[in-house]
């Protein structure tokens, strides 16, 4: 090439790119023909208004439509953009026609149409991706801070901020991919999604990044003879309660998980999803099994079995935040419905639970809840050498929550049992103990005031720290006034104790109830009030043989209830007034 040929090749290219590089103001009606009609073809929108259109040829050909007003034809997506920005392909353009490469939507508002008995996220975005999956391919879409409403005739059902997504460019048989970043009712999140939209079966997978939500989801879709997706799911949070309100799901009963993961296998269908090889931790407790949520009939259900080394159920229980009883004639009714919201019927075993610091072994345990019902109980239970069961039941009636419960523990070793549960500490033996209750009220002052059934305790063969009754019938012979000191310190043997109790309209009376050891009986008889905690009570001690008797009362609330000697009784003169009732007998 001759220097002059390449001075005006140069000058050439220099003038072709001045002039590409220049923006080129064009009227709307040149442009709607071939740009919006190529936008259309590869997005699926119709562009319905735009106040500007811009072109430039290099370095890349590029259009830019300013304020733009688009809507699917004869679909659920409508909106407006800032600008949309379209980057064409050169070879086609060289070749006289129009494609593009990439197409940006800048903080476009997009409206999608939503049923108006849609509740479900699943729900909400089954139009747009029926919109997706229609289209015959796509070019390269770009959505930067952007915002999608979903709505429902005459409002809004929830809306994404600040949207940048990616949808990559396909061809009508390839999967869609989306990737990117969005704030979902306050929480950011990053997404990914690969989504066959063409029939037979496709990868899919699925990804979300959040604070409170780490989600992953690799499978397989199949589209006949109905859609289902199989494949391996991953998910964990730090507070299933936030996730779940996350989701505009507020039940009650999920407030007694805190951190929680599972991987699992996952088959999905319309309404069902079969959960199997679980593994799922609860504040770190390990449970596998399996699992079941159905969604059909208008109530959420979940099913399953699940089993492990160890669980913590007092922690759970402690997080279900039953209010303490309010005495106020306005305490607040007990939520029952929210409790009753979903469907559940979940077994659960393990090897070793704690439950308010107690320890079980071989824990078997359930939970039903349908409409309206609640029961929960532990089947068995290995505990400190004997075994417990108990059972709680919970309906809806006319006149409030019908409340039965019952329980059994059978030869517990006390001794063991103090180790771990404080209130035990002073006694030692092998007690067993069997109640039955039924209740009935709106809230739980009135359902406590409203207990009635019975209950029986028996122990044997054990100690009782903190008194030496036998040391004080013996001082007490000798001079009653030396009685008084001391007589809180040492240890009682006794050989059997046990007491049988009524219980009606939320007190618990005393029929009979004694301890007795080497050479010493005692007697206690009173009340208890089981919606104030509080007891009443009177004791008396005395020699298996022998006319004196030491009246004690035990009164006070339960937790830290006052066993005091009554001196002015055991002094008082044979035949004074006043006397305890427990002297009489």
């Amino acid at each position: 090439m001759t220097r002059r040929t390449s001075i005006l090749a140069y000058s050439l290219v220099l003038v072709l790119g001045l002039l590409g590089l220049q923006s080129w103001g064009i009227a709307v009606a040149r442009v709607e023909k071939h740009v919006i009609a190529a936008i259309e073809a590869r997005t699926g929108l119709v562009v319905s208004g735009l106040e500007r259109a811009e072109i430039a040829l290099l370095p890349l050909p590029r259009i830019s439509l300013s304020q733009v007003a688009f809507a699917q034809r004869e679909g659920p997506v409508a909106g407006r953009a800032l600008r949309i920005r379209a980057q064409a392909q050169l070879l086609p353009l060289l070749a006289g026609r129009l494609d593009f490469s990439r197409i940006e939507l800048v903080a476009p508002q997009i409206d999608v149409a939503v049923s108006a008995d849609s509740e479900s996220l699943a729900e909400w975005l089954a139009a747009p991706l029926d919109y997706l999956e229609g289209l015959r391919g796509q070019s390269r879409i770009v959505i930067t801070a952007g915002a999608i409403f979903l709505r429902a005739p005459d409002t809004i059902r929830t809306i994404l901020r600040d949207v940048n997504l990616v949808l990559a460019e396909r061809e009508p048989q390839d999967a869609l991919t989306v990737s990117g970043s969005l704030t979902w009712r306050g929480v950011p999140a990053e997404i990914g999604l690969l989504w066959p939209v063409a029939m037979g079966r496709g990868k899919t997978t699925l990804s979300v990044n959040a604070p409170l939500l780490k989600l992953q989801f690799d499978g397989i879709r199949s589209s006949a003879p109905e859609p289902i997706t199989t494949g391996q799911l991953t998910l964990s949070t730090r507070s299933l309660p936030e996730l779940l309100g996350w989701f505009g799901e507020t039940p009650r009963l999920a407030t007694a998980i805190g951190a929680f993961s599972l991987t699992s296998e996952a088959r999905i269908r319309p309404h069902d999803t079969a959960l199997t090889n679980v593994v799922a931790r609860l504040d770190g407790d390990r449970l596998d099994g399996a699992l079941n949520l159905n969604f059909s009939g208008g109530r959420p259900s979940l099913s399953g079995t699940l089993a492990g080394a160890q669980l913590d159920l007092g922690r759970a229980i402690s997080r279900l935040d039953i209010a303490a009883p309010d005495h106020s004639p306005a305490a607040a009714a007990l939520p029952f419905e929210a409790w009753t919201t979903q469907d559940i019927d979940l077994r659960v075993s393990v090897e070793a639970a704690r439950l308010n610091g107690g320890r079980l072994t071989d824990v078997a345990t359930y939970l039903l809840v349908k409409k309206g019902r609640f029961e929960a109980g532990i089947l068995r239970a290995g505990a400190y050498g004997g075994s417990a069961k108990g059972r709680l039941l919970a309906t809806t009636t006319t006149g409030g929550i019908d409340i039965k419960t019952s329980g059994a523990l059978d030869r517990i070793n006390l001794g063991q049992a103090g180790g771990d549960l404080p209130q035990l500490a002073r006694l030692t033996g092998t007690g067993a103990l069997q109640f039955s209750l039924d209740g009935l009220g709106r809230a739980l002052p009135e359902i406590l005031a409203s207990l009635s059934g019975k209950a029986v305790v028996s122990l044997r063969q054990g100690d009782v720290a903190g008194f030496a009754f036998g040391d004080l019938l013996r001082r007490a012979e000798r001079n009653p006034a030396l009685a008084l000191r001391d007589w809180r310190q040492g240890k009682t043997t006794f050989e059997t104790a046990g007491a049988s109790a009524i219980i009606t309209n939320g007190v618990l009376t005393l029929n009979d109830a004694q301890m007795l050891g080497p050479g010493y009986r005692l007697t206690l008889i009173g009340t208890a009030a089981l919606a104030d905690r509080t007891l009443d009570m009177a004791a008396l001690l005395q020699p298996l043989t022998g006319p004196l008797r030491l009246p004690f009362s035990l009164s006070g609330p339960f937790d830290a209830p006052a066993f005091e000697l009554e001196a002015e009784s055991m002094l008082r003169p044979i035949g004074a007034t006043g006397v305890s009732p427990l002297l009489l007998r």
